[in-house]
């Protein structure tokens, strides 16, 4: 087993560990799936399906893991080119899967792909091979917009429709890479400059078509989203004794949408308020049953009510360490491809995790991300095993050239060991 895994120790035990806080924590909150039998859902069923999730994760990793990293260096374009066109698929009519109102899969072999998984990770890709092949050519703008920034505006233009959390996150990811792998800092101040003021225009043109058509500017895709992003940040901002929130000129839809989210994000909070310092125990939690999102959306407010602040603090500190682990290893790649996939995949995996965290304890209005290598689902945890396997991969990579260094360094030492006792040999005889 020591010869067959390599690479992080700690970050292989973080992941087996978060694995198995995830199958416990998955089967504990899935009561809602299971409650009264009336979905035909057994608490068994909810238990095997996350073990199926876990295995296939675990695959993952493991085939992520194995590839060298010359074939990410290939595949990233690639990839990336794969990403694009999924998303472009989302919006063909007889492929898309609709949920809560946003189209975020695509329907395939009678299963649900989520789409924006696989794009996070591709364009993470993309942007570390593009660093590493224009590094040198993109001192103007005009080339940092055209070889780097334009991609990564049309990949975000393109989620915005149907997430606008997600095409944040992305962008966000991206800009975090683009600064620790020393783009240069006019470019990036443009960037921010340009993201703001782009934001600010579709905001400013949902609401002059809002107040020219009325309701039906809602119905059109991106519009629904903003208003979406606009109510959750108002129903955030405000009390429930004083809301601003102007809700005539909400569909009856969307005044759903809204009442159930503000439900999940109070229930969220009585979990955390009553899981107290040491929580009420494995599979008490009270709140699994009001909370229908509480196996994936909310489960760490669920691990709170039942592990306590303690627990809590663990699943913090498992992401903390996890982070910091890859931050050195990036600090050990040569490359600059290897430093920033690494970092890129990093940065995905921690920042969607505290996104879900501040969600649950109510720092954020809510985003409908998940904490990843816990919350149940099928996609996620595949793909975002697979980005750790990534990462294990370049940490392998580079613990097999220390080694490969150390005998290199072994023998010089022996060669200089040996020349010296034969000029001693030499002046003794002299």
């Amino acid at each position: 087993m020591k010869n067959f895994i390599k690479g992080d120790k700690i970050i292989w035990f973080i992941v087996i560990l978060l694995w198995m806080i995830s199958l416990i924590a998955v089967f504990s909150s899935g009561s809602f799936l299971a409650r009264g039998g009336s979905s035909g859902i057994e608490k068994t069923n909810v238990l095997f399906e996350q073990l199926k999730s876990i295995a296939m994760g675990c695959a993952a990793l493991l085939f992520c893991y194995f590839l060298n990293i010359g074939v990410y260096r290939k595949v990233a374009p690639i990839a990336f080119g794969i990403s694009l066109l999924m998303l472009l698929m989302l919006f063909v009519p007889g492929l898309r899967a609709e949920t809560n109102g946003a189209v975020r899969g695509l329907k395939i072999a009678g299963r649900t792909l989520q789409v924006f998984e696989f794009v996070k990770v591709g364009t993470v890709l993309f942007i570390a091979w593009v660093i590493e092949k224009y590094s040198d050519n993109m001192d103007r703008f005009k080339d940092y917009f055209l070889k780097l920034l334009m991609w990564i505006l049309i990949v975000c233009i393109l989620i915005v429709p149907n997430s606008f959390s997600s095409a944040l996150l992305i962008a966000v990811v991206s800009f975090m890479i683009m600064y620790f792998m020393e783009i240069k800092g006019t470019h990036l101040l443009l960037t921010i400059g340009g993201a703001v003021a782009l934001v600010g225009l579709l905001f400013g043109l949902y609401h002059l078509t809002l107040g020219l058509f009325g309701e039906k500017a809602n119905e059109v895709g991106i519009f629904n989203r903003l208003a979406t992003v606009e109510n959750r940040i108002k129903s955030f901002a405000s009390s429930d004794s004083d809301t601003t929130l102007d809700l005539s000129k909400l569909t009856p839809a969307q005044l759903a949408k809204i009442d159930n989210e503000n439900r999940q994000s109070e229930n969220a909070k009585i979990a955390i308020a009553e899981g107290g310092i040491f929580g009420k125990g494995a599979g008490h939690s009270t709140q699994r049953f009001t909370l229908s999102m509480a196996f994936s959306d909310f489960i760490f407010s669920i691990i709170v009510e039942e592990y306590g602040l303690i627990g809590g603090i663990l699943v913090i500190a498992l992401y903390l360490i996890f982070l910091f682990r890859c931050i050195s290893i990036a600090r050990k790649c040569t490359a600059p491809f290897s430093q920033a996939l690494v970092l890129g995949l990093a940065f995905l995996i921690t920042t969607q995790a505290f996104l879900h965290i501040l969600v649950n304890v109510r720092l954020l209005p809510i985003t409908g991300h998940t904490l990843p290598l816990i919350s149940h689902g099928g996609t996620a945890y595949l793909v975002l095993s697979g980005a750790v396997g990534m990462i294990l991969s370049v940490s392998r990579t580079i613990d097999k050239q220390l080694e490969e260094q150390k005998k290199v360094d072994l023998i010089d030492e022996d060669e200089q060991t040996v020349i010296k006792e034969n000029d001693d040999d030499e002046q003794d005889n002299n």
